[in-house]
């Protein structure tokens, strides 16, 4: 019969008495969960900071939470200024805006060279915001631009006899579209610009240079205003209303909120007709003999625009 170990060959964290072993049918004590708040309760009474605490125990309490909270605002805000992010955005407010400008147009006269000259011009714009990206523009401009009088009758084929004043007026409307929507980038504001209009010629100056082939405008009583020859008036370029579309890139920097300055680059296409004397058989055959280039009906020329403007927002 083999031997049974002693009680104190047993090591002591494995002897479980008898008294306090578990019985194989008794059943799990209940566990009871108290919330948060009767914990805290239970905390403050204990440490004597209920209704019937001492002054002493108060005071210190709020001493505590006086402390927490100073050295736990600054981290508080060190926190947010990490977290900050620094956008190369800003937002363009105000949607309305008028502005005054001056500028340059390098013209093109076209083949003949015909047409009104390079000039400097002068004008308002106004523009109001339909959208994030998207204004309406509209736009006047005044030029007090000269002009070339050819002669194509000439042995040496078409040539400038003259220069005159030929004044024009251009009225645009078209659209700006910011490439940043409403918003600067780096403080910088680029778009681009569409649109048309029409441009009206307001001063037309005659020359007595293009002359008749008889050598004067015409006859008439010595004394008189000599009659105006119809071959020499079928020559002469007028302006009137030409047709003409644009587009451009601009760019514009803010001083103020209410204030802006802009840079813009155009290219205008201005369409121009040629005087309808110059079509006639005559004309043709100097021209064809000179070996010069034919005239063309219609054509469209790109005049170049620079122009500053300064903006105000409502």
């Amino acid at each position: 019969m083999p031997r049974l170990a002693s009680l104190e060959s047993v090591p002591p964290a494995a002897y479980i008495p008898p008294s306090i072993r578990p019985r194989p049918d008794a059943k799990a004590p209940k566990c009871e969960y108290r919330s948060t708040s009767e914990s805290v309760s239970n905390q403050i009474r204990t440490l004597g900071l209920g209704p019937g605490g001492s002054r002493k125990s108060r005071g210190g309490l709020f001493l505590a939470l006086l402390g927490h909270g100073v050295f736990a605002a600054p981290a508080a805000g060190q926190e947010v200024q990490e977290t900050s992010i620094d956008s190369p955005y800003r937002w363009i407010e105000p949607g309305l805006r008028l502005g005054l400008f001056g500028g340059y147009v390098a013209a093109g006269r076209g083949n003949l060279e015909f047409g009104p000259g390079s000039t400097p011009e002068f004008g308002a714009r106004f523009r109001v915001r339909v959208s994030s990206p998207l204004s309406l523009a509209l736009g006047v401009s005044y030029a007090p631009a000269k002009r070339w009088v050819i002669d194509p009758r000439l042995e040496t084929g078409p040539a400038p006899v003259d220069t005159v004043a030929s004044h024009w007026i251009l009225s645009t409307a078209g659209v700006e579209l910011g490439l940043t929507g409403a918003r600067t980038w780096h403080g910088i504001h680029p778009y681009v610009v569409l649109g048309g209009g029409l441009m009206i010629g307001v001063k037309n100056e005659r020359s007595d240079r293009l002359v008749s082939d008889a050598g004067d405008e015409g006859d008439g009583e010595e004394g008189a205003d000599p009659e105006p020859d119809p071959i020499v008036e079928s020559l002469r370029f007028d302006l009137g209303t030409a047709l003409s579309v644009y587009g451009g890139l601009g760019a514009e920097i803010f001083p103020s909120k209410k204030l802006g300055i802009s840079f813009e680059i155009r290219d205008i296409l201005l369409r121009l007709k040629a005087p309808g004397g110059w079509f006639s058989l005559a004309v043709l055959e100097a021209i064809e003999t000179a070996e010069a280039e034919a005239p063309r009906e219609s054509q469209w020329t790109h005049n170049f625009e620079l122009s500053l403007t300064l903006w105000y927002y409502f």
